[in-house]
């Protein structure tokens, strides 16, 4: 599960007990809960998530660390538009099986080849070619 912080405004009354409140209250700023968030993705969205999404920057360092993965994953998912990741997903995989060149916008083919086995090592979840 993911935990999503989502503002809401107290109504005169306090959290009740089954929601987990996110830092100390304050009675000038929203309340903030944790929300779990369940996602399905498949390889070729996970693999867009960590090399389109701005302030996702992982170096090979990083992609050895299953916890920078998955931390870097989550905020991805936070911050994309869930609706246009299918179709960048198709352009990201046509460069990553090398059907298609790569452009400026996508990371080299070598790279995207060590972000795919992070995927698969982390995740266990393997491309389709």
């Amino acid at each position: 599960m993911m935990p999503v912080s989502l503002a809401l405004r107290l109504a005169g009354r306090p959290v009740g007990g089954h929601v987990d409140a996110f830092g100390a209250p304050d009675p000038n700023e929203p309340v903030r809960i944790s929300v779990p968030v369940t996602a399905h993705v498949s390889f070729a969205e996970l693999l867009t998530l960590l090399v389109t999404t701005p302030g996702v920057c992982l170096d090979y360092a990083d992609l050895v660390k299953d916890d920078v993965v998955r931390d870097s994953v989550r905020f991805a998912l936070i911050t994309t538009d869930l609706l246009s990741l299918d179709q960048r997903s198709e352009r990201v995989m046509a460069v990553y099986r090398g059907d298609a060149p790569g452009s400026h916008a996508l990371p080299p083919f070598e790279y995207l080849r060590c972000v795919g086995s992070a995927i698969t090592r982390v995740f266990g979840v393997e491309a389709a070619l």
